[in-house]
């Protein structure tokens, strides 16, 4: 297979992984009533023993290097949860929503910072338009001023610590003996144990009032938002630099609220239609763009 043919597929597999993040908001949707930690802990708990369950044969590629990366990236994933968690607190649902999903932004300045990658035109442009279309995303009369609260805060800590996880996987992915699978089986059961121990602290598993189609909905956030969205994003991302991930990992957010609306019944303004479609035209603008210029 050519590097090109796996270029685009691996495009494509983020854009899937992408896709059932979207899922996850309606989902989540379902279970808001469960304590957040009690729902993180069962969901990589379900995507641990998953993929262990259907990959058992990859532990025959076990080397010390996967067990150090995914236990430092898991990290990242948990501090994502946590700051997200702390945030909504102390500011809006909207505004958290629109903080929390700027790691297309975050992503090229931390490279730039960290690995001094240089901003293309195509990227800037691309975050730009993905930026716009963010905004009328989320937007809402009660979105208030555009100064910073501590969740506001909170947030983009949590946006950031996602965008780490990004920039830090796009070098792991590439090292050799990297083994994808068997990583993201770790890392799942890394998350698992941090967030099981924060919900044991807290007292989350003593919420005792989850009906079966709730935990149901955990146990597919599980399957599909964690395990099978996570190892396309382990997989996939060897091929596509991580800031055009940073873009494309964007349609989270306009496909959850996208299937919100079918799935769920919620509303959404004409602005929010907008944004989405804004968000859809950032990636086609990028991915064409990188098409002509590797021509």
């Amino acid at each position: 297979m050519t590097n090109k043919k796996k270029e685009y597929l691996s495009v494509f597999g983020l854009l899937m992984a992408a896709l059932l993040w979207g899922v996850s908001y309606p989902l989540t949707k379902i279970v808001e009533d469960c304590p957040t930690f009690f729902i993180v802990s069962i969901r990589f708990l379900v995507a641990a023993a998953a993929l262990a369950l259907i990959f058992h044969s990859h532990f025959r590629n076990y080397h010390k290097e996967i067990l150090k990366y995914a236990f430092l990236l898991s990290f990242c994933i948990t501090s994502m949860y946590i700051f997200g968690t702390l945030g909504i607190k102390y500011t809006t649902s909207v505004r958290a929503s629109f903080f929390t999903c700027l790691s297309f932004v975050i992503i090229p300045i931390l490279n730039l910072v960290i690995y001094k990658l240089k901003l293309n035109k195509t990227i800037v442009i691309s975050v730009l338009i993905c930026l716009a279309g963010m905004f009328l995303l989320s937007y809402t009369a009660d979105m208030g001023t555009f100064s910073l609260n501590s969740g506001d805060l909170l947030c983009i800590l949590a946006a950031t610590a996602g965008s780490l996880h990004i920039i830090f996987l796009d070098r792991v992915t590439k090292r050799e003996n990297m083994e994808p699978i068997l990583f993201t089986i770790f890392l799942m059961a890394f998350v698992a144990l941090w967030s099981t121990l924060i919900a044991l602290a807290t007292g989350a598993f003593a919420y005792a009032e989850t009906t079966p189609f709730q935990f149901g909905s955990i146990i597919a956030l599980g399957l599909f938002c964690s395990a099978a969205a996570f190892l396309l994003q382990s997989i996939c991302q060897k091929y596509v630099p991580s800031n055009r991930v940073g873009v494309i990992i964007a349609m989270e957010p306009a496909s959850g609220c996208v299937i919100s609306v079918f799935v769920l019944g919620e509303a959404m303004h004409l602005t929010g239609w907008l944004g989405a479609l804004l968000v859809m035209i950032s990636l086609l603008y990028m991915e064409i763009s990188t098409s002509r210029s590797n021509a």
